[in-house]
């Protein structure tokens, strides 16, 4: 397998050997949030997202940083275990229902410090320009397959790069990530 020399920009992530994704020289499953803000910058707010019968989400949010020359927010989904979450809840900030009824929390800097060494389960890549559809297939390549959906969002999967993009008119959301997301 040929790994791509210079991981900065994100055409060039790749599957690794162990089949993990590669992206930004992050790996998915082992690179962890100290990992991320070498890279993203120190400004980053953790979140913690809970809703009726789904699995909390633990997400690190870059509001802005640039990549290759490209501005954009990233979004890390960390790896939870019930461990950590019982930790987390003893640091709590605040917490709060948000409109669509999901609960979000934030932590005290005790907290945030824990989460230092939480892997990356997955990486969101929202750029601030809105790359046209002709820029991404001269960028990635033509996708392995396109799905639409009802709302005039378009999916569109890259399983050699562990990459799907979500195209929704208004903008372009490149989602990382190590297993298949069906």
């Amino acid at each position: 397998m040929k790994i791509p020399r210079n991981q900065s920009m994100p055409w060039q992530s790749f599957i690794n050997n162990q089949g993990d994704t590669v992206v930004f020289n992050l790996t998915m499953g082992s690179s962890n949030l100290t990992d991320a803000m070498h890279l993203f910058g120190s400004e980053v707010e953790v979140s913690l997202f809970e809703s009726e019968g789904k699995m909390p989400e633990l997400e690190a949010f870059f509001f802005s940083t640039k990549m290759g020359g490209i501005g954009a927010s990233v979004i890390l989904s960390l790896m939870l275990d019930q461990k950590c979450i019982e930790r987390l809840n003893n640091n709590i900030k605040k917490s709060m229902v948000m409109p669509s009824g999901v609960r979000k929390t934030t932590f005290s800097l005790t907290a945030e410090v824990l989460m230092f060494n939480l892997k990356i389960k997955s990486l969101t890549f929202i750029p601030k320009a809105n790359l046209s559809k002709e820029v991404i297939v001269n960028l990635f390549g033509e996708p392995s397959r396109i799905e639409l959906s009802i709302q005039g969002v378009s999916y569109w999967y890259y399983p050699t790069k562990g990459l799907r993009i979500i195209d929704d008119e208004n903008k372009k959301i490149l989602e990382f990530y190590n297993k298949i997301i069906q």
